[in-house]
């Protein structure tokens, strides 16, 4: 009997804890937005134009990509790029943070494979704006690096994005 009561009282303990944790979270995110700064976390879709680095002219048509910011400055992101055919390129990885009240700086990097084997990294560094609606964002710019795992030359390019949070 005695054993069936602590598990009772160890499940009421877990949900009670969860509730508060769920209420935690929900204040911090009303305060912020009280407060009226800007919430990065969540997740985007996000539409991605290539350009050209030193003209600023669209390369190619865009495409979209899906991106997570997680609270802490944790991002995980992914893209449906059709340059990466038949190449596979996984999820980035990598982190975010503020850099200004309006304006946040992301760096991701994922795998590029072809036949099972890594061939290169593509390391990405954006910088994202954030403006009066609290729903959407521009990247302002953003750095592509590949580096190929042989030590082949490393290729530079550049891109530009909106973002609109999935709701």
């Amino acid at each position: 009997m005695r054993s069936g009561v602590y598990k009772g009282f160890f499940a009421l303990v877990i949900a009670g804890a969860c509730v508060l944790s769920l209420t935690g979270a929900a204040w911090a995110q009303t305060e912020d937005l009280a407060l009226g700064a800007p919430r990065l976390e969540g997740s985007w879709t996000v539409e991605v134009t290539q350009r050209n680095c030193q003209t600023g002219d669209p390369v190619g048509n865009p495409f979209f990509s899906l991106l997570t910011f997680v609270r802490g400055g944790t991002l995980v992101e992914t893209t449906a790029n059709p340059m990466f055919f038949p190449a596979v390129r996984g999820p980035g990885h990598g982190v975010w943070g503020a850099t200004s009240r309006q304006t946040f700086r992301a760096v991701s990097t994922a795998f590029i494979t072809s036949n099972g084997e890594l061939v290169k990294t593509q390391t990405i560094t954006q910088t994202i704006e954030m403006g009066r609606d609290p729903n959407s964002f521009e990247t302002t710019s953003a750095s592509v690096v590949f580096v190929p795992v042989d030590g082949g030359p490393t290729i530079t390019g550049c891109a530009t994005a909106t973002g609109k949070r999935i709701e």
